[in-house]
């Protein structure tokens, strides 16, 4: 099992600011002596950080921001009160970063750029870049959170997919990257495990989607979601995949809230139920967007913005 539960994890992002009490009471006794007061010592935390109250800013869920201070090129709000979570809020968690493509634009410098956007917001951030590694690590106990950025070759470790299941399956949030096929392996095998879904797909985007009350399946939109606080322009990505539901009833669980310029969906969720011990999920298409197009319409406050709403805080 995730070493710490959903629920023990929401109570942790409670102040932990020091906090003093001091209690008196005064023993009367039979005798003459004086009268004695007890003081209770402080009593303090051991961490020497101080988290918010609230893990989302206000405007949690709002993508069209009327009344911001300024907005960027792309026409989102800037700020970082209009992102999704709090700066800081996340001290505490953990987020795996398991990269299985990589090539000479997509190296160590350019993922640390989202590794470290992540950082902002409170979270201690892991990036490995073997299978043989990330089995290790999700069993470890650590993570609440793994990236899976899929590879362009078949899985090599016959472990992965299982350790994935199991990891998801205790409650552990998963977001997973493809892009064209054939960078979609991880991300595909697993959802395939899951539910029956694959990945698949080569189409050349390179537009840009816009915000639409209930749009979620509309061409070149995206609607309302948690995910998209900030956002009422957002990058697809250049080379896209996407989802194969292989029934109606796949579509229904795992759900699309974005589709990209050619009709096909771009992002999916997967919500569990509140019964469930599972964590949740998000697909993302293009994950060439985490490299070459970080700086596109709202892809940094997109990518930051999934990864807190993947923790499931305040759904229990």
């Amino acid at each position: 099992m995730v070493a710490v539960t959903r629920a023990a994890l929401a109570r942790q992002l409670q102040s932990t600011k020091t906090t003093r009490a001091v209690v008196s009471r005064v023993v009367r006794k039979k005798s003459t002596k004086q009268k004695k007061r007890i003081v209770k010592q402080r009593a303090t935390k051991t961490s020497t950080t101080s988290a918010p109250l609230q893990p989302f800013n206000d405007v949690a869920g709002k993508s069209n921001i009327t009344n911001a201070i300024g907005y960027d090129r792309f026409g989102n709000a800037t700020g970082r009160e209009y992102d999704l979570g709090r700066d800081g809020a996340f001290m505490g968690f953990n987020v795996l970063i398991a990269q299985f493509y990589w090539d000479s634009q997509f190296n160590d410098t350019a993922i640390q750029v989202p590794i470290d956007e992540l950082k902002k917001k409170g979270f201690q951030v892991k990036h490995i870049k073997t299978e043989d590694e990330c089995i290790t690590e999700l069993a470890s106990n650590r993570y609440q959170i793994t990236w899976i950025i899929s590879g362009i070759r078949p899985i090599q470790n016959p472990k992965f997919i299982p350790s994935l299941t199991a990891f998801h399956s205790a409650g552990g949030a998963i977001f997973l990257f493809a892009d064209n096929t054939p960078g979609v392996y991880h991300a595909s095998e697993f959802l395939k495990t899951k539910f029956g879904i694959t990945v698949d797909g080569n189409y050349y985007g390179g537009q840009t989607m816009t915000y639409k009350e209930d749009g979620h399946r509309g061409k070149g939109n995206f609607g309302q979601h948690e995910i998209f606080t900030g956002i009422t322009s957002l990058f697809e990505g250049i080379t896209i995949s996407h989802p194969v539901y292989s029934t109606t009833v796949s579509r229904e669980i795992f759900i699309p809230i974005a589709t990209a310029s050619d009709g096909n969906t771009s992002i999916a969720t997967y919500d569990p139920p509140s019964t469930s011990t599972e964590g949740r999920l998000c697909l993302d298409c293009g994950f060439t967007k985490l490299y070459v197009n970080w700086d596109s319409a709202g892809t940094a406050r997109y990518i930051v913005n999934a990864s807190c709403w993947l923790l499931g805080i305040g759904k229990h």
